[in-house]
Parts: C-alpha cells; structure tokens; sequence
C-alpha cells in the first residue's frame, strides 16, 4: 500500500505536488537553455538573441495572462462561486479569500513582470 500511494500523485499531499512540480519547472527550464546554447553556439549568443526576443516574449507573457483572466472570470470563476454558495454560511468567508487569492495572482504577475522590466531595461536579475 505505501508503494502505491508513493507511485500516485493524487494520493500525495499538495506540499509534494508543489515540491515535484516546482523541480520538473527547473528541470525542464534548464534543459531548455541547455539545448538553446548548444544549438547557438555560445552563451553570448544566447544571451543575443534572448535580448531581441524580449518584446515577443512580453506579448507571449501578457497574451497567456489574459487567456487566464478570461478563463477564469468566465469559466472558473462561476463555477466555484456557486460551489461555494452550497457551504453553511453562503460561502462568505470562502469568497473573502477566494478575493484575497485573486489579489495574490495580480500581485505575482506584476512582481513577475517588474523583474522581468529590469531585465529588458538592461539591469541584472
């Protein structure tokens, strides 16, 4: 039985889940760079063609952020608010911080993008 629950992520705790997934970002991030200075030649040239990139990237970012807000006011949002309309006080409490994690993920993409401005302006990140 413990073999099992090791073997099947629905079984594990969402700490682990976070954990794994936040490994296999940098895993798969890094091996991704790795190929790209492979097949470039060399860092500088990496970092040349990573610098013309930046606007195209900053409309690739922006074009998935809105694709998320869309989704979610439209899609997510609805269903999880008449979810939390069955709960025993109307779901209140969970809307308050359903609003709170909202602000979060508006903050998280601001700070991403904050980073991300220095970086296209020439500063070190």
């Amino acid at each position: 039985m413990t073999l099992k629950r090791l073997i099947d992520p629905r079984r594990w705790s969402s700490g682990v889940v976070f954990l794994v997934t936040l490994l296999g970002i940098v895993f798969l991030s890094g091996a991704i760079v790795s190929l790209a200075i492979h097949f470039l030649g060399s860092q500088e040239a990496f970092m040349a063609a990573r610098q013309r990139a930046l606007p195209w990237l900053f409309l690739w970012r922006w074009a998935c952020y809105a694709g998320l807000v869309v989704a979610w006011v439209y899609l997510w949002k609805p269903r999880v608010v008449m979810r939390l309309n069955e709960d025993r006080d109307g779901g209140e409490a969970a809307r308050a911080r359903l609003k709170r994690l909202e602000w979060l993920g508006i903050g998280a993409m601001a700070c991403i993008e904050l980073v991300n401005l220095v970086d296209w302006l020439g500063g070190t990140s």
